[in-house]
């Protein structure tokens, strides 16, 4: 069952993670970015207050009174965002000398500010109580949250830029290592083409420790097929054989009954015995076809060039033309012998019934035998491969040379087709 593309399942499972990490690794960034401003903020207001704390006075009534400014200058602007604010908790807080804040604060209600839960976020503030002259005082200091989320925000903006760039490079350092980690399966896919095309017999080269025992696997099963493929032909062969000792004898006795007087049983006889005979044949070229597959291509021209030649030598082909029109570095992927069983049947059909010319083209794909004899009538071509039939009893044969050159096809998945050629005959054409 089909379920995707190795190489797409890979990709994305590692930039989801990527993505995941990524995000993690940034939400963590932000909140320890966060943690860390917050403490400098602190440890801020902390050295403003013990300033503060060190230049507070208190008169002999009870008076409230900064000696020096801090030396932060928000504190004396309005909307500085930098806050005090001193509370004398010894005196009645009705008294205005109870209470002293910065001149940044005298329109807030630092209390209220420090509080959350309000419209705005609350201030980030730090409180002591100190006993100073026999009062007791409340400092409290705070500055706007945003001296915290304002350079979080800047460095969110600048991690999510990074976290991009950074996921970019990732994930296609993801895509550059699952194509290097899954070349050798397109070698070993690339070496099954080229086995399953005939243009190479076993899968050859260097893989992986995890591909090679996948690869001596499939060699053996090459192995043990061509064995198994050459079991079953010399099987076929020896059945073959066997059967035309008794096939002859018949053919013996039919004569004898013949000579006798008995012309039907004879006849009888000639006819099943040649029957047996045709399949006997059929048997035999059937056991000399390879499995079609596994086999290094063969040269198309030189092939036929060998086979015309020994064709042009039987009984009536003395006076025929043959025209070959092949390139010289034509290869198809078909077995040598097979290729010879091919055009032996196609080139001896076009002689026994060409008068004077055979024309052999091939463009690639395309194979193409003609002759300029009689032809096949249009309603006898759906029959013209079919075994043991002879459309035409005046030229001698056994009716299988195009059902062979069928099996062939079959084989090997060729395509072939029959027409009227324009010299005038049958057109045999497949496509390699």
């Amino acid at each position: 069952m089909k379920t995707g593309s190795l190489r797409v399942r890979l990709i994305a499972s590692g930039a989801i993670w990527i993505i995941i990490t990524l995000f993690l690794t940034g939400f963590a960034l932000m909140r320890l970015f966060e943690a860390q401003t917050r403490d400098r903020v602190i440890n801020t207001l902390e050295n403003d207050m013990a300033q503060l704390v060190g230049r507070v006075e208190i008169r002999h009534d009870g008076q409230l009174r900064v000696a020096l400014p801090l030396s932060d200058p928000r504190y004396l602007q309005q909307g500085g965002r930098r806050y005090w604010q001193i509370i004398n908790t010894s005196v009645p807080q009705t008294r205005p000398a109870a209470r002293l804040t910065s001149p940044s604060a005298r329109a807030i209600d630092l209390a209220a500010a420090v509080q959350p839960g309000g419209e705005n976020e609350p201030l980030i503030a730090v409180s002591r109580d100190i006993v100073l002259s026999g009062s007791k005082l409340s400092f409290l200091v705070a500055t706007g949250p945003e001296e915290v989320t304002q350079p979080l925000a800047d460095l969110q903006s600048k991690v999510h830029l990074a976290m991009l760039i950074i996921g970019g490079i990732l994930i296609t350092s993801a895509w550059l290592q699952v194509t290097v980690g899954l070349s050798p399966l397109n070698q070993l896919r690339a070496q099954l083409a080229s086995i399953r095309q005939g243009l190479a017999q076993r899968m050859t080269g260097n893989y992986p420790d995890e591909v090679a025992p996948l690869v001596a696997e499939f060699n053996d099963v090459l192995d043990q097929r061509d064995a198994s493929m050459e079991r079953a032909r010399r099987r076929a062969g020896d059945l073959a054989h066997g059967l035309k000792t008794p096939l002859t004898v018949l053919s013996s006795v039919a004569r004898q009954l013949r000579r006798m007087g008995h012309e039907a049983p004879a006849d009888d006889i000639d006819e099943q015995a040649e029957a047996m005979l045709r399949h006997v044949e059929q048997a035999l070229v059937r056991a000399r076809l390879s499995s079609g597959k596994g086999h290094a291509a063969s040269p198309l021209a030189a092939t036929v060039v060998k086979v015309s030649t020994a064709i042009a030598r039987l009984p009536g082909a003395e006076t025929l033309s043959f025209e070959i029109d092949v390139p010289a570095t034509a290869n198809v992927p078909i077995e040598q012998s097979d290729l010879t069983e091919l055009l032996g049947n196609l080139l001896d059909n076009a002689r026994k019934w060409a008068r004077r010319n055979i024309r052999v083209h091939y463009e690639e794909p395309l194979l193409t035998v003609e002759d300029d004899g009689p032809g096949v009538a249009d309603e006898d071509i759906p029959f013209i491969s079919e075994r043991g039939r002879r459309l035409d009893e005046s030229k001698q044969g056994s009716g299988l040379g195009l059902s062979i050159v069928a099996d062939i096809a079959d084989i090997y998945g060729l395509s072939i087709g029959y027409g009227r050629s324009a010299l005038g005959g049958l057109k045999v054409e497949i496509r390699l």
